[in-house]
């Protein structure tokens, strides 16, 4: 009779190595190596039996049978390792074969490696099953910066040519500063009294720069380029005021500025004096800087208000002799025409009509008056002198004879001479009183009052000739011979 025992537990077969490659994916810490058979149950403890009826026998023959399924296990449990260590290896062969990554996916596949590792599995389905990453942008890790290159490149310059760019920068920033606060060359303006304004005009769209080359030019400021920086450093070079300005020679350029900026504006003051001709009223204009001179002398040769200023033939300008010499001054914008217009109505004012009704009595026209009238004026030093200069000439325009003043020479010439020469009275001018009868062209200056009445009170004389000493003062004589050797002494 048998012994009946427990069955056995039925044993697994082994599994596929698919399934023991997911169970070795899983999440899970090991040891050691994972037994892949389900667990096995251990036999509960039998009961000694109570007669020997052969079941030791039986026993040993279980034991070797227990011991036979053990060893088919272990035989499937290495077979699966084994199958699980080829797929390995022919991943990590396809991976060596794979095109070399970029640096940041190898960093990242690094990392998910290491982490696998740490989790004691292979790389995971999904993990081989990805999309393959964008391409990452070059790096420039390795790419030496502009500011490397530049220390690099410094650092291999010797100490000569430290040195010989250190010179050059020290002769740029020496010549820099000499051109910005450096004198510059002043335009000398005529003689004149040192206690006169000099007058600038700024008009609307008047450029900073403009401005600065005039007043260097007028003699206010010492250097265009210090005042023309200290514009800019100040930003004030858009915030003049436009009007007339009076100004004194080699001012501080802040002041200049500073009255330019706040618009310190002035009631313009000019002065005339007797004699003066077109071009010195028009030099002496621009040098107070109330005119352009070339533009006042364009102006002045047919400016004729009134009928008696009408432009003769060989006239050189219309305007000559009717430009009233006298201090003014102006309220207004300053302009030639401006100037002249208010210059010509002084004339005008003091003619008054018994002067003119006097002129029509010696057969005087205005502007015959005018004319003879600067001839004396400018023959005149002083008072006493004009009124037998006047008659002088009188006698000679009776008499036919030429009136050979030396002062309608000096309006031909570009600058007055002391004395004129042989030569002088040779050119060839209308208004060339040695060469031409009677009186020239028009006028050759301003005259005064003085010498306007002079001409309509001439002085009751037999003189025909007369001479001035180095003092201005004039010796008469009524014949050549005469005259002769008074010349000789006064000269």
């Amino acid at each position: 009779m048998h012994v009946n025992k427990k069955e056995r537990a039925p044993k697994q077969a082994p599994q596929p190595a698919e399934t023991v490659k997911q169970q070795e994916n899983a999440v899970v810490p090991e040891s050691k190596p994972q037994d892949v058979s389900a667990p096995k149950t251990l036999p509960e403890k039998e009961e000694a039996p109570s007669v020997n009826d052969g079941t030791e026998d039986n026993g040993a023959a279980g034991a070797a049978e227990s011991a036979k399924d053990t060893a088919a296990e272990g035989a499937a449990e290495k077979s699966v390792a084994s199958k699980a260590d080829t797929a390995a290896e022919g991943e990590k062969h396809e991976e060596n074969e794979k095109p070399e990554k970029s640096e940041q996916e190898g960093k990242a596949e690094n990392a998910e490696k290491a982490q696998e590792s740490g989790m004691g599995g292979s790389p995971s389905p999904a993990a081989e099953s990805r999309a393959p990453s964008k391409p990452s942008e070059p790096s420039n890790l390795l790419e030496p910066s502009a500011r490397e290159k530049l220390r690099a490149a410094l650092s291999r310059l010797g100490w000569k040519k430290w040195a010989a760019i250190a010179a050059v920068f020290v002769v740029l920033l020496g010549a820099g500063l000499f051109l910005a606060f450096g004198t510059t060359h002043v335009i000398e303006r005529s003689d004149r009294d040192a206690k006169e304004n000099i007058y600038m005009v700024v008009k609307p769209g008047t450029t900073a720069s403009e401005i600065s080359d005039h007043l260097t030019r007028l003699g206010v400021i010492d250097s265009r380029l210090r005042f023309w920086w200290l514009m800019k450093l100040q930003g004030d070079a858009q915030k003049f005021k436009t009007g007339t300005y009076a100004f004194a020679p080699h001012m501080d350029e802040q002041a200049v500025l500073d009255k330019l900026v706040s618009g310190d504006t002035t009631v313009v003051r000019f002065t005339i004096p007797e004699g003066f001709g077109i071009k010195e009223i028009a030099k002496r204009l621009a040098d107070e800087g109330l005119v352009d001179e070339q533009e006042f002398l364009a102006e002045a040769k047919d400016f004729a208000p009134y009928d008696y200023m009408k432009k003769r033939p060989n006239e050189r300008y219309a305007a000559e002799g009717y430009l009233f010499p006298d201090t003014y001054e102006i309220h207004s914008e300053v302009t030639p025409e401006a100037i002249m217009k208010m210059m010509a109505e002084d004339f005008d004012t003091r003619l008054t009509p018994e002067l003119r009704q006097q002129a029509a009595a010696k057969n005087l026209s205005i502007h015959d008056l005018v004319t003879l009238a600067s001839l004396v004026e400018k023959e005149a030093r002083y008072d006493e002198d004009r009124p037998i200069i006047a008659q002088v000439f009188f006698k000679r325009l009776q008499m036919g004879m030429p009136l050979q003043s030396d002062t309608t020479l000096q309006y031909l010439m570009a600058g007055p001479k002391e004395d004129v020469s042989i030569e002088d009275t040779k050119i060839d001018s209308p208004y060339n009183t040695y060469q031409h009868m009677g009186l020239p062209p028009g006028p050759i200056a301003s005259p005064g009052m003085k010498s306007i009445l002079a001409v309509l009170n001439p002085a009751s004389t037999d003189y025909l000739y007369f001479v001035a000493d180095r003092q201005g003062h004039n010796h008469y004589s009524q014949t050549y011979d005469e005259h002769l050797a008074i010349v000789e002494q006064v000269r």
